[in-house]
């Protein structure tokens, strides 16, 4: 293997890959990064054997070839390169990888290609394609409700449903939801409910560049992402996804319509006075507006925001990061804020967008 390559086409490829390097794998080679060099492109590809991603690159291929580098030694010793061209060959049978630039070289020991563990998709697929600005608007309204619990691995994924041209992605940790439905073409053969994992919808909303489209492809335990240059393979989370439409209410004391930046300004300014062991703010609903108010050992905070209001005053607790949270994921000027009672969930919305929603689930308090 011999190629020359660009320092910035060598950095964009290993940063789109790095994060499916396996830390903590007994393999050696799944602590590297695959290179792979034919035609005109280097292909780098990385994997834990749960997901992986591949990304091309142009290269000028002198020698074509392929080779596992590990990942930690070339990813730092990339960025520190200086802007020359770069040499890299593959010597000693392929166990040695020698980088040139300038009057200097790095070696470093690597390991075969047929040591790098591929992920084999099968059963039945189907495809769609979206844009990628539509494509990151919709992972980032869902994404800030999945879990980070590793024990309830259900919860650290993404619904996918799908039935015809009907899409909706769902999110959930238990104590707030988001969902958002969208249109695909062409439409679904079946009926389709699989769970994705959110890091590789996080890494696919990462590597993406603007303009460009996203193929979706979903195999029986897999799902495939695909951009121009770069390919995300992950397994599918098994396991029963809740019956979310339940918890969605229907019917509501109180409807508030308040300002999304207002609102938003005033929750994070509240968060100031609020520590780890207690997150919470309290919202009042008045017939003049609502209130954001906190009151801790720090001190305390109100603030009152011009609202519109039908039905009942409410007090209501919520946990302050989730309340910044779902604000933050809201395009527009005004929410509505939909209460059904101090204890039971709320349902957050924008007039103009009934295809997306957020839900909150109220927090109690050691007076209550």
């Amino acid at each position: 293997m011999k190629f020359l390559i660009s320092k910035n086409n060598l950095n964009r490829a290993i940063n789109n890959v790095q994060r499916a390097i396996s830390s903590r794998s007994p393999i050696p080679a799944l602590t590297g990064i695959l290179f792979q060099c034919y035609g005109n492109s280097l292909k780098l590809s990385a994997t834990d054997t749960e997901m992986s991603i591949h990304s091309s690159v142009p290269a000028q291929i002198i020698e074509p070839g392929e080779l596992v580098i590990p990942g930690r030694h070339i990813a730092e010793f990339s960025r520190k390169l200086p802007d020359l061209p770069i040499e890299f060959q593959s010597i000693g049978g392929g166990k040695l990888a020698t980088v040139r630039y300038g009057l200097s070289e790095f070696n470093v020991n690597s390991y075969s290609s047929s040591d790098f563990p591929i992920i084999h998709m099968s059963g039945d697929e189907f495809s769609f394609s979206i844009s990628s600005g539509e494509f990151k608007d919709i992972i980032r309204k869902v994404i800030y409700a999945t879990s980070n619990d590793d024990s309830r691995p259900v919860f650290n994924g993404v619904l996918l449903e799908i039935e015809g041209d009907s899409a909706a992605v769902v999110a959930t940790d238990t104590f707030r939801l988001a969902l958002r439905r969208f249109k695909i073409n062409p439409p679904a053969p079946k009926i389709i409910n699989v769970v994705v994992p959110g890091k590789a919808l996080n890494e696919a909303v990462r590597v993406m560049d603007g303009g460009e489209e996203v193929r979706v492809t979903l195999f029986k335990n897999h799902i495939m992402l695909e951009t121009e240059d770069t390919v995300i393979k992950s397994r599918l989370i098994s396991g029963k996804f809740p019956a979310y439409r339940q918890v969605i209410p229907q019917s509501f004391e109180c409807v508030i319509r308040a300002s999304i930046k207002e609102l938003a300004e005033s929750a994070d300014r509240a968060s100031l006075l609020t520590s780890d062991k207690n997150l919470l703010v309290m919202l009042q609903s008045t017939k003049k507006g609502v209130v954001i108010s906190v009151r801790s050992e720090s001190g305390w905070i109100r603030e009152d925001i011009m609202a519109h209001m039908e039905g009942e005053n409410l007090d209501i607790f919520f946990n302050v990061r989730y309340l910044n949270d779902a604000l933050r994921s809201f395009d527009g000027d005004m929410i509505l804020i939909k209460l059904t009672g101090p204890y039971t969930p709320a349902l957050l919305t924008i007039p103009e967008d009934e295809d997306y929603l957020s839900i909150i689930v109220p927090a109690r308090t050691s007076r209550e």
